[in-house]
This record gives C-alpha cells, structure tokens and sequence, in this order.
C-alpha cells in the first residue's frame, strides 16, 4: 500500500516539469545545458537572448546584436540535431524525445566578419518543460472551438493519462531493479561458494602435498 502511494506521489511530481536556465554564454566559448529524459517524452520551452549586462553598458544593444551571431542547437543522445539556428535572438522550440537519455541544449556565440564592438558576453534565459506542461492547450481551444470547461477537462484527462504511464513506468523499474538485484545476489553466494570450495582444497592439497614430504624425508 505504501510502495503504491509512493509511486503516485513520485508520478504527480514528475508528471510536468518546468525548469529555467539563465547564463553568461562569452564569445567563441560554447555553453550547454543536459537534461535526462524518457523515451516519448514531450519537450517544449523557448529562449531569449538579451545584452542587458553591466559588461556591456558601453554599447548599445543595437550595436551588439549587429555585430553578434548566436548559434543555439539541440543534440540528442545519438548525437543528432533536432533544432538548429545559427542566428538565434528568441523564439519557441518542441521535440519528442525519440530515445531515452541526455540531451544537449548548446549556445555559441561568436563575431561577426568585421565587428566593430567586442562585448564580452552576452545573457541567455532557456525555459524547458516536459510532460503535462509542455502540451500548448491554447492551440487546441482555437482550433477546436473548444470552451474554457473543456479545456480544463482535457488537461485533467492527459493528466490521469500521464499518472498511469508514470506508475506502470515505475512499476516497470521496480520490478527491473529487483530482478537485477535478485540475480546479483544469487551470483554473489555462488562466488562465496565457490571461494570457499578453492580454499577448501588448496587446503587438503597443501595438507597432503606436506604430509608426502615429511614422509620422504623419513620427519614423521
């Protein structure tokens, strides 16, 4: 009964997720942010890039942003891209996570040919969520016509949907774990088995291999 309200409690935790990135990124240096996620998971967020810094309170924004060239791109654990934009100011992305593990969200930014300023660096705001909060309901209530009460319903709906998926999701790994662990310690008491079988006779061995030698030595 617990281990199941524990499963519930973790699902609701983990059902949306919205985490929130703000960096220096300096030029020609490139900066990365790794998340973990699912296969099937649904990835959404968007980013902004702004000059707003004390380094560079001697030009003027307009002046940076001409002579600057953002590069902000995604990698998936194969190492695939799945956004690319080499001129990056702001704007939304989204993806499904095709394969499970760590994917990189990656900015660069570098001169352009015969810049005239040379800001230090410049600052970087990345928002990504998953699960729930990654669904874009507003789309859904403009194209369906749907009203505010159905909406609502939607979302509780694909909640419940994501809390069975976590659970069964959890129960999977439970069950994982404990096979793994089951297995591992079968192995471990063999090996001790075994261990002590080979002390046993190299015991006996060394045993009668001195009994053999005294005897020829005529000692016993």
């Amino acid at each position: 009964m617990y281990k199941i309200i524990a499963l519930l409690v973790v699902a609701l935790i983990s059902l949306g997720c919205v985490s929130s990135f703000m960096f220096e990124v300096r030029p020609a240096e490139e900066k990365c942010m790794i998340e973990e996620f699912r296969k099937d998971t649904l990835v959404s967020g968007k980013f902004e890039v702004s000059d707003r810094l004390s380094k560079n309170v001697d030009y003027p924004t307009e002046l940076v942003m001409a002579n600057m060239q953002l590069r902000f791109y995604i990698r998936d654990p194969t190492q695939q891209l799945l956004f690319d934009n080499h001129d990056a100011k702001n704007g939304p992305f989204a993806f499904t996570a095709q394969d499970g593990g760590e994917y990189y969200f990656c900015f660069t930014d570098n001169y352009k040919p015969h810049a005239s300023v040379m800001p230090l660096s410049r600052t970087v705001s990345l928002e990504i969520k998953t699960g729930a909060d990654a669904n874009d309901y507003t789309d859904l209530m403009n194209k369906g016509h749907l009203k505010l009460s159905e909406v609502e319903l939607k979302k509780i709906e694909d909640s419940v949907d994501k809390i069975k998926e976590e659970v069964l999701y959890m129960k999977t790994r439970e069950e994982t774990m404990r096979n793994t662990n089951e297995s591992t310690n079968a192995r471990v008491a063999w090996l001790a088995v075994f261990c002590i079988i080979v002390l046993i006779g190299t015991g006996a061995f060394q045993i009668n291999y001195l009994k053999r030698y005294f005897k020829q030595r005529k000692l016993i």
